[in-house]
């Protein structure tokens, strides 16, 4: 680990991120609440979630910025996430208290004074030799409670650091390295618990979800994605997946069956259910592991007070294509024949989702 205060010396910018200085400015307030989260896509002077809220909308109301002036925008700062370590940039930066968080290849995080885009605090994760990060080694965000900023390295730890010196609070492993385990996207903050998945299907690794206090890091509840392994809730064994082990994976395929959960989830406050999406099932060679293959290359729904499976829709059963399920799911309101309800829909996946 390597935490530098300093400021900018310059070099290459990122468009995005001195466009987005322009449009917000932090207020003096202390900490980010859950209401503060939940309200973030209605709040125009900061950005305190990935995805503006954790539906993952991606909506603001922010008048200032319209379809006829947005082609006058114009750089007002740059940054460079640079140097040999620059690779793909898929984070979305977040705003508060006039600092920019952003999150950068190889488990690197910047704190910025958003009003001139100088650095404030850079952290960078030690990684062990060995790491198995399929497939490249960006990072996809990080994300904010209290007065802390969390996010994920490749060596699949979960790092909170004091968001205004960028110093450790607290660290948890989310899943072992060695055999496989990563973490590359951006935290979800439901009810002041971190929610997480993780990376790594190709290598059988077994998927999951888990929920930890997003103060102190402690588990709360995990819950695997491959039907037969057990979940658990404040410490102890909480019921199998939601399927009998051998149901629907052949002999012990079930023990490595992939299912990573490695784009992340949202949650809807309306219905409190949390939505992650799960990736192919492994081995990739179909022909070993006849049946459906749950949870697989599927969407489930979660309840965040104890990670139990609601329901799950499997998209494709006995995935043998990498067709994964991972898509994030962007919850909203739907109108039909004048009556209302709650609907959840998959994004795309694009080959660029896919590191």
């Amino acid at each position: 680990m390597r935490v530098t205060n300093h400021k900018l010396k310059g070099g290459l910018g990122i468009a995005a991120l001195s466009l987005l200085a322009g449009l917000v400015s932090g207020t003096a307030t202390a900490g980010v609440t859950d209401q503060d989260i939940l309200n973030d896509q209605a709040t125009t002077d900061d950005v305190v979630h990935s995805g503006l809220g954790p539906r993952a909308q991606r909506y603001s109301p922010l008048a200032t910025l319209n379809t006829q002036n947005a082609k006058m925008l114009q750089p007002v700062w740059a940054f460079s996430l640079g140097g040999e370590k620059q690779r793909g940039q898929e984070s979305q930066p977040l705003v508060k208290d006039g600092m920019m968080f952003v999150t950068g290849s190889y488990s690197r995080i910047w704190a910025l004074d958003v009003e001139n885009g100088e650095e404030i605090w850079e952290y960078e994760a030690r990684l062990p030799d060995g790491i198995m990060p399929c497939c490249d080694v960006i990072n996809r965000g990080a994300a904010l409670y209290g007065d802390l900023v969390i996010f994920g390295t490749l060596d699949a730890k979960l790092v909170a650091l004091d968001a205004k010196t960028g110093k450790p609070v607290w660290k948890k492993t989310l899943g072992d390295y060695k055999a496989g385990y990563s973490y590359t996207a951006a935290p979800l903050i439901v009810k002041g618990m971190v929610v997480t998945g993780v990376s790594g299907g190709e290598f059988g690794i077994v998927g999951k979800v888990e929920a930890r206090d997003a103060l102190t890091g402690e588990l709360v509840w995990s819950r695997p994605t491959v039907e037969g392994h057990m979940g658990y809730l404040n410490g102890k064994e909480n019921g199998i997946t939601g399927g009998e082990a051998n149901k629907t994976w052949p002999g012990d395929m079930w023990k490595t069956g992939g299912a990573a959960t490695w784009l992340g989830g949202t949650y809807d406050p309306d219905v409190d259910l949390l939505y992650f999406g799960t990736s192919d099932p492994a081995p990739w060679s179909s022909h070993m592991r006849p049946g459906d293959n749950l949870y697989s290359a599927s969407r489930v729904a979660i309840d965040p007070d104890t990670g139990k499976i609601v329901w799950h829709f499997q998209t494709t059963p006995h995935d043998g294509w990498d067709f994964d399920g991972v898509n994030e799911f962007i919850a909203f309101d739907y109108q039909e024949n004048g009556r209302p309800s709650k609907r959840v829909l998959p994004l795309t996946e694009t080959d660029s989702s896919m590191f």
